[in-house]
């Protein structure tokens, strides 16, 4: 049962912070004349939430199974994380070809960075918790 509402605390804890920084940013380009956002922006952040939440979930079950080796099954979620992201990136990218590509990839890789960034937070404050 804890497993279940360690992964559902931070599926919302992802999803708050992902609305805040994209209401941040929509709310910054509606008051400049930049364009900050693509027009794939919310399923960048959509299929990325999810990829990250499947990573999460590898990685956690992975660390709670065998605690010596839960470094290992951080980097496994994250290289799975990574390979599926960036296939997903090139398909959109070659997909849709109107697309400004220089805006798509600064939304991916910002989108791709900050999740990744909190989900290895997280995932290294159990690993602390669990190790003590």
């Amino acid at each position: 049962m804890e497993k279940l509402r360690d992964i559902f605390s931070f599926s919302t804890l992802l999803l708050g912070s992902s609305l805040l920084v994209f209401g941040g940013i929509l709310l910054l380009q509606n008051y400049t004349d930049f364009i900050f956002l693509s027009n794939y922006y919310v399923e960048l952040c959509v299929f990325l939430f999810l990829v990250t939440a499947l990573a999460f979930t590898v990685s956690y079950l992975g660390m709670m199974h065998n605690s010596e080796l839960g470094v290992v099954g951080i980097l496994g979620g994250m290289t799975i994380k990574m390979i599926v992201s960036l296939s997903f990136f090139i398909f959109v990218m070659y997909r849709f070809p109107d697309e400004n590509r220089v805006i798509l990839g600064l939304n991916f890789f910002c989108i791709y960075l900050l999740m990744s960034c909190f989900e290895v937070i997280i995932l290294l404050r159990i690993l602390r918790r669990k190790i003590k």
